[in-house]
């Protein structure tokens, strides 16, 4: 392993021991785990930078038996027959990396890079991981000498390639070309908590990156700050586009962050059925269960047979947190029972749904505050309760998971807690192996 600090400026020779120069910078292609480089960017006599490709070094040597002179660079071809490249604008550089700001995903925090750690890999000469700590930092400015500071006494914290994420903008979609983004990855609150450590452009560049439903889940976990700078010059189209199709409780909570007269254009311009079910939730009081809860539940008519229910669940194939339970409705929508899949799986096709289904349902309304929806789903060890209106019309549902997040207190959600993360990685014989990160 080699530190880039350690390499940069130091002698190039050629094969017949002539020195050719100083190298200046590496060029790499990004990967997964590792990041291979594949060229070497050196200055000559005449300060003209030259670019060769690294399969022509033969080697890096300490430049005597004392090692006080440092590394050197030997190639493997004498200097009549190397042919430099061209330098190309898009070339990715090592010592671009330096300074800069990056995402460690496994620690979920934004660090500096002080120092790029380089090695060897299946033959390949590669980034192999980046030196955040007080160490690299001293060693690379020279610090020790003038502070009298042991490098060796402080401490480093080095964070392997396969967890950093980079943030400039030019190179940030090169990036997640190559490989799938590490932050998209992320929960949406470490995302959030990750934004917030981040300049106004890094926000958005990272907000750009993910999906609708995780951007909407990021939103609505970040600080009002972060909020606010990635919907300064957000389009209405692009906040249009983020609350179609997502839980209207969601959708209201977006909402909730623009401005009134801003919402107002966006609602007017959203399709007719997405518009009214995000105004009916903004109806509701702050703190109530309409406030909170989704309307999106499954629910079927008392007419119903097993086989019927079956097929309709078939049809709109709901995700598997959707399914907590199925709401039995009579022909005005009012809730009549609730019917577990269980029990719908285990009940002959030709049985109505009316027979099996259990009349004891215990639900809230729309008007229920949120302390008292909490002690419902305490009380009773429920995870997820349908919400009636005052004529018992089933509205929705809200789950233990909504309450929790409304009801904790502000300063346990922004309390930064990195959870220990299992990684399942597969053995060469198939086998799997299971890391406690």
């Amino acid at each position: 392993m080699v530190l880039f600090s350690e390499l940069k400026g130091r002698p190039v020779y050629d094969s017949n021991k002539k020195s050719i120069g100083i190298l200046e910078d590496l060029i790499f292609v990004d990967g997964e785990k590792y990041a291979e480089v594949t060229h070497m960017i050196y200055v000559d006599e005449n300060r003209y930078r030259k670019k060769i490709p690294f399969i022509l070094v033969d080697e890096l040597k300490e430049e005597s038996a004392d090692k006080s002179n440092g590394l050197v660079v030997n190639l493997n071809q004498p200097t009549k027959d190397i042919n430099p490249f061209f330098i190309k604008e898009d070339d990715v550089l090592v010592g671009d990396i330096l300074d800069k700001q990056v995402v460690d995903v496994d620690g979920v925090k934004v660090v500096r890079v002080n120092d790029v750690i380089l090695g060897k890999v299946d033959a390949k000469f590669c980034v192999v991981a980046v030196a955040v700590g007080t160490r690299s930092l001293v060693n690379r400015l020279g610090l020790g000498k003038i502070t009298g500071l042991s490098p060796k006494k402080l401490g480093e914290h080095v964070i392997p390639w396969e967890s950093v994420e980079r943030l400039e903008p030019k190179l940030h979609d090169l990036h997640l070309k190559i490989q799938k983004s590490k932050i998209t990855d992320l929960h949406p609150e470490d995302i959030a908590d990750v934004m917030e450590d981040l300049s106004y452009k890094e926000r958005v560049l990272i907000f750009n990156t993910l999906n609708k439903q995780k951007a909407v889940m990021t939103l609505i976990g970040a600080e009002p700050t972060v909020q606010d700078s990635v919907f300064r010059d957000m389009k209405i189209e692009r906040v249009i586009n983020l609350l179609e199709d997502i839980p209207s409780n969601q959708a209201a909570d977006i909402l909730s962050m623009i401005s009134p007269s801003k919402s107002k254009d966006i609602l007017m311009r959203m399709r007719p059925e997405s518009s009214a079910r995000i105004k009916r939730i903004l109806n509701y009081p702050e703190e109530s269960a309409g406030a909170i809860m989704e309307t999106f539940f499954i629910s079927v008519p008392d007419s119903y047979t097993a086989q019927e229910t079956i097929d309709l669940l078939r049809k709109i194939a709901p995700s598997s947190e959707k399914i907590y339970h199925i709401y039995v409705v009579d022909g005005e929508k009012h809730l009549q029972g609730v019917l577990s899949i269980r029990r719908l799986l285990t009940s002959p096709c030709e049985t109505r749904v009316s027979v099996i289904m259990s009349r004891e349902v215990i639900h809230v309304k729309t008007s229920t505050s949120k302390e008292d929806i909490a002690k419902a789903i305490v009380k009773y060890d429920l995870f997820v309760l349908p919400v009636v209106n005052d004529e018992n019309i089933l509205r929705g549902i809200v789950t233990a998971d909504d309450v929790l997040s409304e009801i904790m207190p502000k300063a346990w959600k922004r309390h930064k807690y990195i959870p220990h993360k299992i990684k399942i990685r597969k053995r060469k014989n198939g086998l799997q192996q299971t890391i406690q990160a």
